[in-house]
């Protein structure tokens, strides 16, 4: 059966991070570059906090990363840990690769992006020249900025972010109890969209949209779409936004505002709801552009024309899943132990 497969692990996908800043050189925290495999960020924090008996507050991490990669990215940690973390890491089969000291520590989302590399096998006369046309389009139109599955985990995160989110139940581990109600937005976000594409106004515009420029982040309500915005639309200058929701989330209008509306009170939310929530909220881009996008190689299986492999590289901004985009260019997705679909 013809098919383009992504079987993830940590031979078949890797991910860096692309550092925001550079660590000043001085101050109480450490910044510590590693590299792993087959450990999730959370297990790794969790065990870091276990293990050094600090309290989680005190190490930080720019994002969240699969288990299932092998991943560089930077954690923070008070300075003074130094010796005893360089212990706990190399227990762990972590390799430290730098090392800087700098005045804060490393707070969520303070990263330029990811780097990615996956392995896709490809079978079937068509599928490399599909691959090859899927890739095409989603560099000229974007991709939808869905959050991936992994956001979600087994789903119950999501129940306890919307306690959490209305207040019908208190805040217990700061980063547990942060992480549910953002998974709880999340899930909010992609209804948006998922209520958008199956209206066909994905994309968009639609009228009252809350614009956001690709290239500084300025955001502007456009009230009356024109041929001016569907120009800088396609042309991926600018993109319609979508609720992370709270307080202090700024509103689109019109239109965009009652998709919003129907979104929120399916959940048995209302503006009144979000003012009195503790989460601050924001927009996201309902659709993301690709920094960069190639097939770098493919190889043919031994004997065949028809089936091999291909080595894709791509660069996603903060909070842009990967998985997304390969299920945007027609993958299967496998996680390991997992059978391909018959």
């Amino acid at each position: 059966m013809a098919a383009l497969r992504f079987r993830q692990s940590a031979d078949t996908f890797t991910v860096e991070e692309i550092p925001l800043f550079e660590p000043s050189g001085e101050g109480g925290h450490l910044y510590l570059t590693i590299r792993r495999r087959d450990i999730s960020t959370p297990y790794l924090l969790r065990t870091l906090q276990k293990r050094l008996g600090v309290k989680e507050p005190d190490i930080g991490c720019a994002g969240n990363k699969d288990r299932d990669a092998t991943t560089i990215q930077t954690i923070s940690l008070p300075a003074a840990l130094e010796t005893r973390a360089g212990d706990v890491l190399g227990g762990l089969g972590v390799e430290v690769l730098g090392s800087a000291r700098h005045e804060h520590k490393l707070r969520t989302g303070k990263l330029k992006g990811n780097r990615f590399t996956a392995v896709i096998e490809w079978s079937g006369p068509d599928e490399r020249e599909r691959l090859e046309a899927a890739c095409a389009h989603v560099r000229e139109h974007g991709f939808p900025n869905a959050f991936g599955p992994q956001r979600f985990g087994d789903g119950r995160a999501v129940e306890e972010g919307r306690l959490l989110f209305s207040g019908l139940r208190r805040f217990g581990s700061f980063r547990k109890s942060r992480f549910a109600v953002s998974v709880f937005q999340a899930h909010l976000f992609n209804q948006l969209l998922e209520l958008r594409q199956e209206r066909d106004l994905y994309p968009g515009p639609v009228a009252g949209d809350l614009m956001k420029k690709h290239d500084t982040g300025g955001e502007f309500v456009a009230e009356a779409p024109d041929p001016e915005i569907e120009r800088r639309i396609r042309a991926l200058e600018i993109s319609p936004t979508g609720p992370i929701p709270g307080r202090k989330m700024p509103h689109p209008a019109l239109d965009a505002l009652e998709l919003e509306r129907e979104v929120l009170a399916a959940n048995g939310l209302n503006e009144g709801s979000l003012m009195a929530t503790k989460a601050p909220g924001a927009r996201r881009f309902l659709r993301v552009p690709v920094g960069s996008l190639a097939l770098q190689a493919f190889s043919p299986h031994s004997g065949s024309d028809d089936s091999g492999i291909a080595t894709l590289a791509f660069f996603l901004p903060p909070g842009s899943y990967a998985n997304v985009l390969l299920r945007t260019l027609g993958c299967e997705i496998l996680k390991p132990g997992v059978p391909a679909a018959s």
